[in-house]
């Protein structure tokens, strides 16, 4: 028997692996580590806070593509939190620059 999560599940899941994210994220993207760890620097916040940022603020704001491309990458997903949170920090990252550029002009 199959079990099979809900976006709730996905998302408590992701808000949950927060404190395994960064140390995941070292090893799986050192780029997009020190991508996260600069941003959150830039804003204030731990790493770990700007993931939890992230989920609500894409939970909040992200467009009908945005969770296409998430739903996509769900789909096989060994572990749905991890590729979630990471989808929505990536997200995050993307929206703060353009947010930055559109301000700036």
């Amino acid at each position: 028997m199959r079990l099979m999560l809900t976006l709730g599940d996905i998302l408590a899941g992701a808000r949950a692996a927060t404190p395994a994210f960064e140390r995941w994220l070292e090893t799986a993207s050192p780029e997009l580590a020190d991508q996260v760890r600069a941003a959150a620097e830039a804003e204030g916040e731990t790493p770990a806070r700007f993931a939890r940022s992230a989920v609500a603020a894409f939970d909040r704001d992200a467009d009908f593509q945005a969770w296409t491309r998430l739903t996509g990458r769900l789909h096989a997903a060994a572990d749905p939190g991890l590729v979630c949170l990471e989808e929505m920090v990536r997200w995050r990252l993307a929206t703060s620059r353009a947010e930055r550029l559109e301000e700036a002009r």
